[in-house]
């Protein structure tokens, strides 16, 4: 058998998406299905985080098999590139690896969407993608089919105010079911309101004409007394334990709830830059630390006495209820689908915001205190 420089191949462009998808999102199943709209969502977000934009309207479309996220952000610039002779618009949605997002320059401080990967895969991974850019007073607009751009950017003429609206079809060829699942992506949007408690969102259904206002103005706390509810299991205690977000403005932001129940699981979810993080990661174990640090250390200080019992950390999270927020201006995902935080210095900076203010909160609601040890 012969091996030589003809067997060798060069995928260019976004053929390796198209060859590869699960590299990029996960899979082609439902969950991957899903994880595009999370990419464009995420883009909005991203303006909102940035301090350019204030709303993310979404639309699932009549048949469920395309939709519509559109935000009032800064619109993604339309100029030619001076060194690949392409509108930005195209370079960024049909070229893997380019964006503003890379951790250099203040476009983003804060951002979700680091890789310079997510737009244009969704585009590799779309039958068809429109692409609706408002700024500097006009309307501008791009097709694309698998990726590739039908024709050049378009201006469609004056136009108000400014802000993205991206409309994609998945592709059937990649996705074995391309039906988008109007509650998986409500329940979606719902939670990412709670984390961005000042992004008013809405999501419309097509097919019913229901629109849903997602905006959640009462933040983590709010969340946190929803999921409790959801848990249909008693709160130990009357009143939850919550720390505003604290953060200098070149450190990592933190922000968490939690408050314990007489399940016998611990439920926590946490998040990075507004991502949900399912597989956890440095932060949520530097919140687990924190949780199990502060019981014990009012264990010691008022001399509780357990007979005859060992305390595991397992035993004192059992039963709480968690939320973790986190913002961090160079996030270490593992992998494209961010279900991971890496960041090795996230643990110790977590335990070293959340301890001492559980540990104060504990000494001062000493009742609820001991209804939890």
């Amino acid at each position: 058998m012969t091996y030589t420089a003809k067997d060798i191949q060069v995928l260019e462009g976004l053929e390796p998406v198209r060859r590869r998808p699960s590299m990029y999102i996960g899979g082609v199943d439902v969950k991957g299905l899903h994880h595009l709209v999370w990419e464009i969502v995420d883009n909005s977000v991203d303006e909102y985080l940035n301090g350019h934009g204030d709303w993310v309207h979404v639309t699932l479309h009549k048949k469920a098999d395309a939709i519509t996220v559109e935000d009032n952000g800064r619109g993604i610039p339309v100029d030619i590139h001076p060194r690949h002779k392409k509108s930005a618009l195209e370079l960024i949605l049909s070229t893997l690896h380019s964006g503003a997002k890379f951790g250099e320059g203040d476009s983003y401080f804060h951002s979700g969407g680091l890789h310079g990967v997510g737009s244009s895969v969704v585009n590799a991974l779309s039958r068809k993608l429109v692409a609706t850019i408002k700024r500097d007073g006009a309307e501008w607009t791009q097709s694309f089919a698998r990726g590739k751009p039908l024709g050049p950017i378009k201006k469609v003429g004056p136009a108000r105010g400014h802000g993205t609206s991206i409309y994609f079809e998945p592709d059937p060829d990649i996705f074995r079911v391309t039906t988008l699942d109007a509650d998986t992506i409500r329940h979606h949007l719902d939670a990412m309101a709670y984390i961005h408690s000042g992004l008013h969102i809405t999501f419309k259904e097509e097919a019913t004409g229901i629109q849903h206002d997602l905006t959640h103005t009462g933040g983590l706390q709010e969340f946190l007394a929803n999921l409790v509810k959801e848990s249909q299991k008693p709160a130990v205690t009357e009143a939850a334990f919550h720390l505003p977000r604290v953060g200098g403005e070149r450190e990592a932001k933190v922000e968490c709830a939690l408050q314990w129940t007489e399940s016998t699981e611990e439920s926590i979810r946490s998040y990075v830059n507004g991502i949900r993080t399912p597989s956890g990661g440095t932060h949520e174990n530097g919140f687990k630390s924190a949780m199990v640090k502060a019981i014990r250390n009012y264990i010691e200080t008022h001399d509780v006495k357990i007979k005859g019992l060992t305390i595991t950390a397992e035993d004192i999270r059992e039963g709480v209820v968690g939320l973790l927020s986190v913002f961090v201006r160079e996030p270490k995902f593992q992998g494209q689908t961010k279900e991971r935080l890496n960041n090795e210095e996230m643990t110790s900076h977590v335990d070293g915001v959340v301890r001492p203010a559980l540990e104060a909160w504990l000494h001062a609601n000493k009742a609820s205190a001991d209804r939890i040890v």
